[in-house]
């Protein structure tokens, strides 16, 4: 069977690259009778580094989302999340603001833990951020967001399986300049009002020394009343600053960034679903079971004190220079994170299940990189170097309205679950770019990591002996792998080109961070691996008015780490294994079309069919060809611009549309829970503004126009009660902001 699949893969290989050159053979005949245009001439050259270097998007043989940050602030999108709505086959929602999901191709991390590495990696300047709490992020001073899909490691300092999100954010101007914005707006409640600022200041310092300074402050009261507390889901109060200084040293320079955040915002709202008259696990005789609500947007719990509050902050050096003909690079870098966190797990107005988490985590990062540019030949060489420390207590305290609380009554009943890790990886990667001929390309590269994870879990309970007893495990893990990866391009014109490649990925191995007992402790879930095939057009046309990429990929996705819920003695605890191998193929077209001077339009289109080959739950139930999680069939995305010069100013608006099929939240697909899934999503953003001479800009945004209320998440133990986390509702707003120099 294994051999059967390879052939089939080989073979659609095969018939993509056959396309391909068929596509390609009228493209080039029209194209002989239009090298006449020069690239200077193409409208919105869109230029990327996600190779080190500078390049055109179009020049790059892969497939890469990039957009500049006036762009998303222009579109109202403030938040690292909203690049699902500009990409196709991108999945990317949190839980809260500590459990971002980001799921590219199908793959992805549902975990949030520090036993996991993230499967999509997200990088701001070169820097990895390890910690996933750390990855909900402000989009501020951000000059371009790159979306690289696929595996990652030829590169990137920090290999990634999935693919890389890479921040760029702006270095500072030659001359004085400066931006401040203010906002406010509100959400579908009335009561939900927001309001934001930030402002900048960027400009030289001294002859050699140019400095920025960036500050963001927002505000939100929250979309979600929570009936007898002072909670609402969905606040925010937040402050973030950004710094950055570029020094100039000769043949060197060096750029020095810090940055700091923190954040009080909302608990992890869960939303009782299909309680029914069990309630969320075996209760104490004297207590009922509410009634599930009937406005996920307006309900009832006891705890008052609910709420996140987190810090992240780093800073970062990077040095370039040139030697000898090489360009050399350097990036130090050292990040940490805060976090505490108090929810209600059961949801409901009984006193049955409090949650708490406490993180401190801290991370450096040193790479070294030496690169060599011709007209023919560019090669780069890097080594990383990487360790992680971090201390995460997860705590349950069982209230009165549990059984298990009752049966040990007067005593309290509190389990913790500490969790010490120590992650050190290190790696040797790069690439040789060969330009063999005039049209001809080949690209060669592989990387080398090894990954070591050394864990103590020190379980405690108040009550040995029932249910749990106290035990401390240390556990150590270590992994290597050599991760190959090549691609063939072809340019037939200036304005057409033709690539394909093949990639392999890996991502280290995963521990359990409850456990349960020392046996579920020494559960160490195995690495992931990936092996990738891709090719792809990218072309211009009509005299360079639009731009249209098209990519097909196959990718053969084993070891799968899948996180799930299992009931011990009533509380669903979470579990980390394998789930055997899955087959995820796609299809993905992404474009501008400028139809007039004043009217362009941005569309995308992603197909997506990714499954478990092979997938035993236990011993009655298999998942074996079942849609994998949060993986829609298809998604897509338009937007319609329109400028215009007026009297006022310069008019602009903007009115986007994105979609995503069904959604699955468990790998059972429904069988075992029927409402763990999510129905076809379209949501409606809108933005208009007019830019005035005297550099003041007017902006009027709105955020899920048609108020389409969507469960973000679903928590649940597989056959058992589930809890939702329910998404924001219709928000729109005013911004006004002023730029001078």
């Amino acid at each position: 069977m294994a051999d059967e699949k390879v052939t089939m893969r080989r073979v659609a290989l095969s018939a993509l690259l056959g396309a391909t050159a068929l596509t390609s053979v009228p493209a080039f005949a029209q194209a002989q009778a239009q090298e006449a245009v020069a690239s200077e001439q193409r409208s919105d050259v869109v230029i990327v580094t996600a190779r080190k270097r500078e390049e055109s998007l179009q020049e790059v043989p892969m497939t890469i989302t990039a957009v500049g940050g006036e762009k998303l602030e222009a579109a109202g999108y403030t938040e690292l999340n909203d690049v699902a709505r500009i990409s196709p086959n991108i999945f990317f929602e949190a839980a809260d603001r500590s459990k971002p999901l980001i799921f590219v191709r199908g793959v992805g991390t549902r975990g949030y833990d520090a036993g996991s590495d993230p499967s999509v990696g997200v990088f701001v300047d070169g820097v990895y951020l390890g910690r996933f709490g750390a990855l909900d992020m402000d989009l501020l001073d951000i000059e371009r967001v790159e979306m690289l899909k696929g595996p990652q490691g030829t590169l990137y300092g920090r290999n990634t399986i999935g693919g890389a999100l890479s921040v760029i954010t702006s270095d500072p101007a030659q001359s004085f300049e400066g931006k401040a914005s203010v906002e406010a707006g509100m959400g579908a409640d009335s009561d939900d009002v927001l309001w934001s600022a930030r402002g900048s200041v960027s400009g030289p310092m001294t002859d050699n020394i140019r400095g920025s300074l960036s500050l963001s402050r927002r505000h939100r009261d929250g979309y979600q009343e929570i009936q007898g507390t002072s909670v609402r889901g969905g606040s925010e109060d937040s402050w973030a600053a950004r710094g950055k200084a570029l020094i100039s040293l000769g043949e060197a320079e060096v750029r020095l960034a810090a940055d700091y955040a923190d954040m009080d915002g909302p608990p992890l709202i869960l939303v009782p679903n299909r309680f029914g008259t069990s309630g969320p696990g075996a209760l104490t005789p004297g207590f009922v079971v509410p009634a599930e609500p009937t406005d996920p947007y307006s309900f009832a719990m006891d705890e008052q004190s609910q709420g996140i509050q987190k810090q992240v902050y780093g800073a970062s050096a990077q040095v370039d220079w040139n030697f000898l003909g090489l360009d050399f690079t350097s990036i130090t870098a050292a990040r940490g994170m805060k976090l505490d966190e108090h929810d209600d797990l059961d949801g409901t107005t009984l006193p049955f299940q409090v949650y708490f988490a406490n993180e401190d985590s801290d991370q450096f990062s040193q790479e070294l990189r030496a690169a060599y540019s011709s007209d023919n030949l560019n090669w780069l060489f890097g080594l990383f170097y990487s360790k992680e420390n971090v201390l995460r207590t997860e705590t349950i305290d069982f209230g009165p309205a549990s059984l298990l609380s009752a049966l040990v009554a007067p005593a309290d009943l509190i389990w913790t679950f500490p969790f010490d890790l120590e992650a050190t990886a290190v790696a040797a990667f790069g690439q040789v770019d060969w330009q063999v001929t005039d049209a001809f390309a080949v690209t060669v590269g592989g990387r080398y990591s090894e990954d070591k994870k050394n864990v103590v879990f020190d379980t405690n309970t108040t009550v040995p002996g029932f249910v749990l007893s106290p035990f401390r495990q240390a556990v150590s893990k270590k992994w290597n792998s050599f991760d190959p990866s090549v691609s063939f391009r072809y340019q037939f014109n200036p304005d057409l080109m033709a690539y394909a490649s093949w990639a392999t990925g890996y991502k280290s191995g995963a521990f359990q961070f409850i456990a349960t007992s020392p046996s579920i402790a020494q559960q160490v879930a195995d690495p992931e691996d990936v092996e990738s095939i891709e090719v792809g057009l990218k072309s211009t046309w009509l005299d360079g008015n639009l731009q249209l990429n098209l990519a097909a990929f196959s990718m053969d996705y084993k070891d799968l780490q899948q996180l799930r819920v299992v009931p011990v003695s009533g509380v669903g605890l979470v579990v980390i294994d394998n789930a055997a191998s899955s087959t995820i193929s796609g299809a993905e077209i992404e474009g501008r079309w400028k139809l007039s001077d004043n009217w362009s339009t941005d569309f995308a289109y992603g197909y997506l069919d990714a499954t478990f080959d092979e997938f035993v739950f236990n011993a009655t139930l298999d998942f074996s060809g079942n849609r994998m999680p949060r993986s829609p069939k298809n998604t897509f995305n338009l937007a319609l611009n329109y400028e215009q010069p007026t009297p006022l100013g310069d008019f602009a608006t903007r009115l986007a549309y994105s979609w995503r099929d069904s959604i699955f939240f468990e790998a059972d697909n429904n069988v075992r829970d029927p409402e763990s899934s999510e129905d076809a999503l379209g949501l409606l953003d809108f933005n208009t503004q007019i830019a005035t001479a005297g550099g003041w800009t007017y902006s009027l945004w709105a955020r899920n126009l048609t108020d389409e209320r969507y469960r973000r998440q679903v928590l649940n133990s597989t056959g058992s009660s589930q809890r939702g986390i329910w998404s924001e509702p219709r928000t729109f707003g005013i911004r006004a902001s002023y730029q001078f120099d």
